[in-house]
Formats: structure tokens, sequence, C-alpha cells
């Protein structure tokens, strides 16, 4: 199976995501977009969308439509005995459905649903699998000036495991500290990341979190740097 364009790929998940979106809209919902940018030696980017029957800011039934894509280098023996250098490419796309908490220290929210996933390497195979996905998420503040956030993601589509936790004090509106996150697949693809982030900083009707650090990689003895963008705001 040949790797369709990467354009191509983005225009249909798109086109998806926009139509579950329409439709959110259309059945007068309460729509929380979102998206997020990690940059580093592996790269990724997500964008999507989240709708309640009533405030989300409140208990209920949630639905989480998303769309993503990522790149990065892979060393792996191949046929002539020795390492080489492949680039992977991904791209998913997911709808769950879930329920959230609205607890007076913050929120809980649990998601399940399905997942496609179009995984190649360039140059060699592409594979269109689908499966299913869960999630978890917290958005918690302990204390007044303090944030707990945590998010779990687990897909069976290529068998992978993202798990993200930080910390914060608040400082100037928004909250500063500490995050750590994890992932792996069923290629036996490692990524580990450290560092420093600032959320809930506000620009106009949109918050955002920045973050940078290291992040390290299998077959990578050296971390390199990593800067990650997410923005999210009510419809």
């Amino acid at each position: 199976m040949r790797m369709p364009s990467t354009g191509l790929v983005w225009l249909v998940a798109f086109a998806i995501f926009a139509s579950a979106t329409a439709r959110a809209a259309a059945a007068d919902l309460d729509i929380l977009l979102f998206g997020s940018l990690d940059g580093g030696a592996a790269s990724f980017a997500t964008f999507g969308a989240k709708a309640g029957a009533s405030s989300l800011e409140k208990s209920g039934f949630v639905t989480l439509w998303s769309v993503g894509g990522g790149i990065r280098r892979e060393r792996m023996f191949c046929g002539c005995g020795r390492r080489a250098i492949f680039t992977r490419l991904s791209q998913t796309t997911s709808e769950l459905f879930g329920y959230q908490w609205i607890i007076p220290a913050g929120a809980i929210s649990v998601y399940a649903g399905s997942e496609t996933d179009l995984d190649a390497l360039v140059g060699v195979a592409a594979v269109l699998r689908t499966g299913w996905r869960v999630q978890g998420e917290t958005w918690l503040r302990p204390t007044e000036e303090s944030l707990v956030q945590t998010t779990v993601i687990a897909g069976s589509a290529r068998n992978s495991v993202w798990m993200r936790a930080a910390w914060g004090y608040k400082l100037a509106g928004a909250y500063f500290g500490p995050e750590g996150s994890v992932f792996l697949d069923e290629t036996g693809y490692r990524k580990v990341s450290f560092g420093l982030h600032a959320t809930d900083v506000a620009l106009a009707d949109i918050r955002l979190r920045v973050s940078a650090g290291l992040q390290w990689e299998t077959h990578r003895a050296e971390p390199r740097p990593y800067l990650g963008l997410a923005a999210w705001s009510p419809l």
C-alpha cells in the first residue's frame, strides 16, 4: 500500500472533523475547540473539539473529536545489516464518547470510542488500521494557587500509550511548573519528555499552554530540546 500524499490525508481528516463540528453546532451543543503542537526531534500536532449537550462547566455526557499527525526519525536495521535512518509519518482520527464530573477541585473525564491510524515509513509502505481508544483526563486545583493536570490515552490501532502529568503554581494569572510525558507503541519506539510549562495563559478568549524541555527517544543517545504549544477556546 503506497502512502497517500500528506496534504490529501489532512484534507480528508479536516473534512471529517469539520463535518462533526458542524453537526455538533447545529445541535446547539456547548463546544470547546482545541489544538496542540509538540515540536522536537519527534513532532506531533492535534486539533479537535469537545461538545456537551449542556454546559461543559457542568457534569454530563460529552463527545470528543480529534485529528492529528506526526513525524519522527527512527534508526533500524536495513537489508544491508547496518542501522539506517527512516522517517515515519502518522495520521490519526478519533471519535470518543464519555462523561465528565465537575467537582469542587476541578474536572475528571473519561472517554472511549474508535480511532483510525495511517502509519508509514517513507519510501517503504503504509498501513491503515482501525481500533479502539480510551482516554482519561484530570484538571484539578488542590488549592486556589495550584493545578494538577494528567492525561492518559491508549489506543489499539497501533497499540500505543501516551501519558502526561503536570503540576503548576499560580503566578500572574497562569500556572507555572514541571511537566513530564511518556509515549510508546508496538514498533518498540519510546519517547520520554521532561520540561517546564505555563498553563492557562490568557490571550483574549483563547487559553494557552506553552512548554519547553528535553526529549529522549529510542535509538538516540543524547536528548533533544522540544517546544510545545496548546490552545483552547469555546466556539
